[in-house]
C-alpha cells in the first residue's frame, strides 16, 4: 500500500478493486488504517469487483468473509453462478436474483448495510441491499433497440470496468443514490462496447467527447428513455 502514502490517493471518495478475497482483506485493512493514520475518519465506499478466477464453489465461504467488509459487491453473473457449485450459469434474472439473495442475506458491508450488483449482460443489473428492494436497470444498448444502434455494439471487453467507473462517479454525483449511480454505470458501459479497446476521447468548444458523443447528453437520453423500464420487484 505504500503507493497511497503521500499521495491524493489516500484521501479518494471511493476505492474500487478487482482483487482475490484473501487480496482484497488485507488491502481494506490497510487502507483504513493508512487513512486514520493522517486523520481521515469518514469511511470512503469501497467496491469489491471479484477476480473472475477466484469465483468458485471452494473459495465461496472467503468471498462472504471479504464481502461483509466492502460497501458493494459486484460480480457479473457468470461469476455470481460459478460461486454457487449447483447453480448452472444462465442470465436467467430469477436465478440471479435468488443467488443474489443468499449472499445479500449472509451480510454485505459493515453492519450488513452493504449492496449487491450483480452486472448481468443483455439484462442490464440488479441492485439491491437490505434497505433496498431490488431493481433492474437495463442496459443502454438491448436486444430490440433500433437497427443503427444495436449494431454499436462491438466488443463488451472491460465494459464492466467502465461500468464500475462509472458507477463511482455517479455515487459522487448523486451523493450516495445507488440506483442512479447504477444508470450512469450503464451509460459508461456503452462506451467501452463501441469498439475494440478503448474509447476515443476529444474535444469540441471546451466540451469532452467520447466517440463524439457527449457522456452527460448520453445520460440525459438513458434516463428519458429508460425512466419506466427502471422497476422494483
Amino acid at each position: 500500500m505504500q503507493e497511497y502514502q503521500s499521495t491524493a490517493l489516500l484521501s479518494s471518495k471511493v476505492y474500487h478493486y478487482l482483487a482475490t478475497p484473501e487480496d482484497m482483506k488485507t488491502r481494506i485493512s490497510n487502507i483504513l488504517a493508512l487513512r486514520t493514520q493522517i486523520g481521515i475518519q469518514v469511511r470512503p465506499l469501497v467496491i469489491w469487483e471479484p477476480a473472475p478466477l477466484a469465483c468458485k464453489a471452494e473459495t465461496l465461504q472467503t468471498c462472504l468473509e471479504a464481502a461483509a467488509l466492502v460497501d458493494v459487491f459486484s460480480p457479473n453473473h457468470i461469476e455470481l453462478a460459478r460461486l454457487f457449485q449447483d447453480s448452472p450459469i444462465s442470465p436467467d434474472k430469477f436465478e440471479i436474483e435468488r443467488l443474489a439473495l443468499k449472499i445479500l442475506d449472509s451480510g454485505v458491508g459493515p453492519e450488513g448495510n452493504g449492496v449487491v450488483v450483480i452486472r448481468a449482460g443483455e439484462n442490464g443489473c440488479l441492485v439491491q441491499s437490505r434497505g433496498l428492494a431490488r431493481k433492474w436497470i437495463p442496459p443502454f444498448y438491448e436486444t430490440g433497440m433500433e437497427e443503427g444502434q444495436a449494431s454499436n455494439v462491438v466488443d463488451p471487453t472491460g465494459a464492466g470496468n467502465a461500468f464500475l467507473g462509472g458507477f463511482s462517479v455517479g455515487w459522487i454525483h448523486t451523493r450516495g443514490d445507488i440506483v442512479e449511480a447504477a444508470s450512469y454505470g450503464s451509460v459508461a458501459a456503452s462506451f467501452a462496447l463501441e469498439q475494440v479497446g478503448m474509447p476515443v476521447m476529444s474535444c469540441k468548444e471546451d466540451r469532452e467527447l467520447w466517440n463524439g458523443v457527449s457522456v452527460s447528453g448520453r445520460l440525459l437520453d438513458y434516463r428519458a428513455r429508460r425512466k419506466s423500464e427502471i422497476y422494483v420487484v
